[in-house]
């Protein structure tokens, strides 16, 4: 408990004292607050898409209700201080035998932004925010176990600006196995992550013509712990790159070598995906845009001595499928991503500037093979899935969609694996 305090005093002390040494002269706009709501309700069903057993009676309906209430404070014009509080929790249809609870209601956010420091195109964030950098692929999740509940990081970072084209950023997170820093009210000790973990990183951004570039650096640490003894430590060096190809056609593609410990064993690990999209004209009805992408994540060989698994960092969300992360757990965790490559398509339609639709097919496999008893297969095609998703909006203040996933496994599973569907829809009103 003293440790919260003094955390959430060390926050106050730096509001205060940050906003003495940069107040305004008189005469100058006041401070301003905004003060913002959401609801997000959702229902999700699915069935067999842990285990891949039709036997099993393990049929999954529930609703899930997350709430949120943020207090924004513009002090000053270059200072900003933001909390946020969020709850959320589940009603189980099926299995009944979940009883009901209202769960935490916990600090989403918690920070101080402080842009122009010194009179320099710097800008400083420290406490409780979302992170994402580039399209997520290494830093989007800080907490992958509590599910799409939050994706904070408990931070300090710091964004520089060379000019509009050119800047870098500076990071530093720390995440506990649950949620220790800060006050919760009907504390669940709900998990955040397996093991803690700490990673700091740079990561650049730049422009030239057409083309914008990005490149990072990150470390990653990862304690031990009773359930989990190998300590871990995860240099990843990576790059992005999107570029004009001719004409309404684009390719983007991000790489990253991983190096460093795996407990006693060194790492050698690698990741990137690219994706080729083509933008139709205005006039073309329906069609917005075709892609064409790959993705390899790689795997762990069990016959040499190093560990060649892709380690997702703090990108453990649904990047690539919302329901294919539950079919992940048994292999290692929830959204863990590694030893995957795939193929795939997708379609963008638009119907109205308020209803599109994105249809995608990945042929998903395995760079290794695992012969465990789960996954079970003796061979390296992980399936097929399916994803549609409809996306609307009803006015400024509702918004929604409806997500079907269709996963077909291969080889890569024991024999007898079972199909599943996957299904959810999302109602959000936000002031």
């Amino acid at each position: 408990m003293m440790k919260k305090s003094l955390l959430c005093g060390i926050l106050m002390w730096i509001v205060l004292s940050v906003g003495f040494l940069t107040a305004e002269e008189p005469g100058k706009s006041p401070a301003k607050f905004q003060v913002n709501f959401s609801e997000r309700m959702r229902m999700e069903s699915w069935d067999n898409a842990v285990n891949l057993d039709k036997n099993a009676n393990d049929a999954t309906v529930y609703t899930r209700n997350r709430t949120s209430l943020s207090l924004r404070w513009l002090a000053f014009g270059n200072l900003e201080f933001s909390v946020k509080l969020t709850n959320e929790f589940r009603n189980y249809l099926t299995p009944k035998t979940i009883k009901f609870k209202f769960h935490e209601v916990f600090i989403d956010q918690l920070y101080v932004k402080w842009a122009n420091v010194g009179r320099l195109p710097l800008t400083l964030t420290l406490g409780r925010q979302n992170i994402t950098l580039g399209e997520g692929f290494v830093v989007m999740d800080g907490g992958p176990l509590d599910g799409s509940r939050s994706g904070y990081f408990n931070a300090a970072r710091a964004d520089y600006r060379f000019n509009e084209n050119h800047g870098l950023t500076a990071f530093y997170c720390y995440q506990p196995e649950t949620d220790d820093l800060l006050p919760v009210i009907n504390n669940q000790h709900a998990p955040m992550v397996e093991q803690p973990e700490h990673g700091l990183g740079l990561y650049y951004t730049g422009t030239f013509n057409k083309t914008s570039v990005e490149l990072y650096t990150i470390r990653k640490n990862i304690k031990s712990t009773t359930k989990r003894p190998v300590e871990s430590g995860i240099n990843t060096l990576g790059a992005r790159v999107t570029a004009p190809v001719v004409s309404r056609l684009s390719i983007t593609a991000e790489g990253a070598y991983q190096f460093g410990t795996w407990g006693d064993f060194d790492r050698s690990a690698l990741g990137g995906y690219f994706h080729l999209d083509y933008k139709f004209a205005e006039k073309m009805p329906l069609l917005r845009t075709f892609s064409i992408g790959g993705i390899y994540l790689s795997g762990d060989d069990p016959t040499t001595p190093k560990m060649e698994g892709w380690d997702p960092l703090f990108s453990r969300w649904p990047k690539w499928s919302d329901a294919y992360i539950y079919t992940l757990i048994k292999e290692h965790s929830v959204a863990y991503w590694s030893n995957l490559n795939s193929l795939y398509v997708s379609l963008l339609l638009d119907f109205t500037e308020r209803m599109n639709l994105l249809l995608t097919w990945h042929h998903l496999g395995a760079n290794e093979k695992n012969f465990a008893a789960f996954p079970g297969g003796d061979g390296r095609t992980r399936g097929d899935l399916l994803v549609g998703r409809l996306d609307f909006k009803i006015n400024q203040f509702f918004s929604g969609h409806f997500l079907w996933e269709h996963f077909n496994p291969g080889n890569f599973y024991f024999k007898g694996a079972s199909w599943y569907n996957w299904i959810r829809f999302e109602l959000m009103y936000k002031i």
